[in-house]
């Protein structure tokens, strides 16, 4: 589905491919992946550095998407007024800024 949004780029007007985050399977598609280590070698520790933040943003999106992937709710149908949706996402939204202020 990813990869078809890249070849796509009517897809998305925002944000751009090269400020999404990518694990090594996506390198050439424009945006921004680990280093591979290239044969024979090892990696500069600036590159070894890089992948290592890299993977620490990574792993915090992976957990939250595996995190919410196991909520009941969010399985089933908006079960408020479709008019209330904004309003909802609004409050959400204010709340886990306050719980994370």
């Amino acid at each position: 589905m990813i990869t078809i949004a890249l070849e796509n780029p009517e897809c998305f007007s925002r944000p751009a491919p090269r400020n999404w985050l990518g694990d090594k399977g996506y390198i050439g598609n424009n945006m921004l992946t680990p280093f591979r280590k290239p044969e024979g070698s090892e990696l500069l520790d600036w590159q070894k550095e890089f992948n290592k933040q890299i993977n620490k943003i990574r792993y915090v999106i992976e957990q939250v998407i595996a995190n919410f992937k196991t909520w009941r709710i969010m399985h089933t149908d908006y079960r408020r007024p479709l008019a209330t949706f904004p309003e909802t996402i609004s409050a959400v939204v204010a709340l886990h800024f306050y719980a994370t202020a």
